[in-house]
């Protein structure tokens, strides 16, 4: 059912704000750049930036509120899972368009789009922005909306919404953007310090004028081409940013060199070179960490590279991006849940179905490669409707600054309003003509037809560490994480487990987090911590071995851990080698409250005790196997992805009397399901005995043979983790 909601609206005026400066300069201070190269954006202007007075305040009145969108006609006969064909994906594409022009009056008025409250830019809102700030928020906005129009136009020139033609309005503005100085928001001269937002913009622009040309560069004179090609020139060989950004000054140069202008290659296959070597297996590129950057940018920018000039320019590296796709292929449908769920996980996660943009550019060339069509259709169909059709997704007509709805925890400072739209990369697939194979091959399920309800598929990749899980039972998708370095401890990143049923709960301040594991020093620590790093230490017999590092009493304190994924949960064994009495937190999911409701149910099997929270859509449950001191609940407010309420299931380990010792083993079962039937009590405990591996050896020291009532067996043995570890 549809939920109503309201939401405030932020019209612009139609007398529009002019303003008197052109041009501005900001000074750039060490801290400015340092921030720049670590957010990936444009982090130092936001420490420098200076208020123009003159700016004319926007009218924000009204309220505004924007329906998901809903299926009409499914046809679930080419596509039987989803039910959406290439007319849906265009009466989506004019639907998410629909709320953006709500804000636009006429064909002369920028989009510039109402400022959520929070750490986006502008900082200090749309009537406060600096010109630098309002111009980059115009240009994310009429840049970003371009992944949906382009595609829309290049398929009808004529179409309009709102009353304004799009094909008109956005070659209006790009033009005011590229080539006239006197425009209050000219992109301006190429940036001579450090890496500015600008060259995100027209690093996809300039894709955009490879996939569909007819959309914008078609339409220029001889005259406008020539102006927009030496703007974009002057940026391409400019500064940019040592990761993922070196391929928009590679898009960039590559655009220009096939439409004739001369560019200066030794740059292009030098930042090629670059991206090419941060390749690190199974389809991952090493952006800083591992996360879905790969996907909406390296793999994107990849397959347009490759079937727009590679083949035919530069075929040696070619074949080494060819190669990479094909292992991309073989192990990322993995990564999503039954229906196409993406995966609360990795920073800019408001992006969200940019995570399955890669899969329609796979099929540029027309041809069936690696990945059916019909199968990459349904997960980007799939990932498509898991948000455009929840009834928290749009806000006031825009796409939320969150995940569902809005989410203030899982943003960052370099985002603004109009970012989440390069979310729909994966609109590229209208560009394919209603014949293509992407749009005529009946949809499939892929591996997830093979795997039965009583039955888990674990897939290990050793690159990026991620062992993924897909579960038969709940159709969801995990991703366990295992090369977490210090800089990347924040729950984007650290959590243990990711779930595509169960996004995160952010931390609430008190040291006990979900899907994380805490320790604290007693008398030394105020609250327990989160690891410095998780390191992958190897995936052996169905185990997967990691360790975490805390930073205690000046030296590192190591806590090992193995997991035995089983299906709809797993078992968890930690080993700890204290460093001081100690206390230890092991948290699980964090459920949302449904209308107010939360059920809080104990048990007890086998003499084992544990614990279910139900919210009478989904469960979780948790039991101490061995050596927790207790299984508790605690509710928390305004953390939560999914509603304003949560509770958090985890257990508790205290030890006040021994400040060296002894090795403590803890057993446990962390179980979820997404329906309100009952557990089994074989499945909240599943353990059947505890055995030692080598006899004469405790179980710390010797290892363990664990035994399910099930009949499986598992081999669980920490030998040697020290030396196995990645330990960053």
């Amino acid at each position: 059912m549809i939920a109503t909601l309201y939401f405030s609206r932020a019209q612009n005026s139609l007398d529009y704000w002019k303003v008197y400066l052109k041009r501005f300069t900001i000074i750039p201070t060490f801290f400015s750049i340092v921030l720049s190269l670590y957010f990936g954006k444009t982090a130092g202007a936001q420490v420098n930036e200076q208020l123009d007075k003159k700016i004319v305040p926007l009218v924000q009145d009204t309220t505004y509120y924007h329906p998901p969108f809903q299926i009409d006609e499914p046809d679930y006969t080419t596509s039987p899972f989803t039910g959406m064909t290439r007319q849906h994906w265009e009466r989506a594409g004019i639907h998410i368009l629909e709320g953006a022009f709500h804000y636009v009056d006429s064909v002369e008025q920028p989009m510039f789009l109402p400022k959520f409250p929070g750490k986006s830019y502008p900082a200090k809102g749309n009537v406060n922005a600096t010109p630098y700030r309002r111009s980059a928020a115009i240009f994310e906005a009429l840049a970003r909306t371009f992944n949906i129009a382009a595609p829309l136009i290049s398929n009808n020139a004529d179409l309009t919404i709102n009353g304004i033609n799009l094909k008109k309005y956005y070659k209006y503005h790009f033009l005011q953007l590229l080539t006239n100085p006197d425009c209050d928001y000219y992109i301006g001269d190429e940036p001579t310090q450090y890496a500015t937002q600008q060259t995100c913009e027209l690093g996809n622009l300039a894709m955009w004028n490879l996939l569909a040309p007819n959309a914008f560069w078609d339409t220029l004179s001889s005259t406008e081409k020539d102006q927009v090609a030496e703007r974009i020139d002057a940026w391409a060989n400019s500064l940019t940013l040592i990761h993922n950004w070196r391929y928009f000054n590679v898009m960039m140069l590559t655009f220009l060199d096939q439409y004739g202008y001369k560019i200066d290659k030794k740059l292009m296959n030098a930042h090629l070179d670059n991206l090419i070597l941060s390749y690190a297996g199974d389809g991952w590129y090493r952006d800083t960490g591992y996360d879905y950057y790969t996907m909406h940018v390296f793999q994107v920018y990849n397959r347009v590279w490759l079937e727009k000039y590679g083949w035919k320019n530069e075929p040696g590296r070619a074949k080494i991006i060819e190669k990479h796709g094909v292992e991309f292929l073989k192990n990322y449908p993995y990564i999503f849940g039954k229906e196409g769920d993406v995966n609360m996980y990795g920073r800019s996660i408001l992006y969200r179905l940019g995570a399955s943009a890669a899969l329609p550019a796979f099929h540029l060339n027309g041809k069936t490669n690696a990945i059916s069509p019909g199968l990459s259709r349904r997960i980007a169909s799939g990932a498509l409707l898991q948000f455009i059709s929840h009834p928290h997704f749009f806000n006031q007509g825009i796409p939320s600054l969150g995940f569902y709805g809005s989410f203030e925890p899982g943003i960052q400072s370099y985002s603004c309003s109009a970012s989440p739209y390069w979310m729909f990369g994966s609109f590229m697939a209208l560009t394919f003509p209603e014949d293509h194979p992407f749009w005529n091959t009946k949809e499939e399920m892929g591996h997830w037809g093979n795997i039965n309800a009583n039955e888990v598929l674990n897939t290990f990749q050793s690159s990026s560490g991620f062992l993924l899980s897909n579960h038969g039972a709940t159709g969801t998708s995990e991703i366990r994480p295992s090369k977490i370095d210090k800089k990347y401890q924040d729950p984007n990143y650290s959590k243990l487990i990711y779930n595509t049923a169960f996004p995160w709960e952010a931390p609430a301040g008190d040291g006990i987090e979900s899907a994380k594991i805490t320790m604290g020093l007693m008398g030394l620590d105020s609250i327990p911590e989160v690891p410095f790093s998780v390191d992958l230490a190897g995936y052996d017999g169905d185990v997967f071995y990691r360790q975490a590092a805390y930073f205690k009493n000046r030296l590192p304190t190591h806590l090992d851990m193995a997991s035995i994924v089983i299906p709809g949960g797993e078992i968890r064994i930690e080993r700890i080698r204290k460093a001081w009495e100690t206390e230890l937190y092991l948290g699980h999911f964090a459920l949302p409250h449904s209308n107010s409701h939360m059920d809080i149910k104990k048990f007890e099997v086998d003499g084992k005790q544990g614990l279910i929270i139900s919210n009478k859509e989904k469960q979780l449950a948790m039991t101490n196997v061995m050596g927790w001191n207790k299984i508790e609940t605690v509710q928390r407010s305004g953390i939560h992805p999914e509603a304003d309420t949560s509770t958090l299931i985890y257990g508790k380990f205290v030890d006040a009397a021994n400040k060296y010792g002894p090795v403590e083993l803890l057993v446990s079962v962390l179980l979820h399901k997404t329906d309100n039937l009952p557990w089994t009590e074989d499945e909240l405990q599943p353990v059947h005995e505890i055995k030692p591996l080598k006899k004469g050896l405790p179980l710390h020291l010797g290892g363990m043979i664990i035994l399910l009532k099930n009949g499986k067996e598992f081999i669980v043995d920490f030998g040697n983790i020290d030396g196995k570890s990645t330990r960053h």
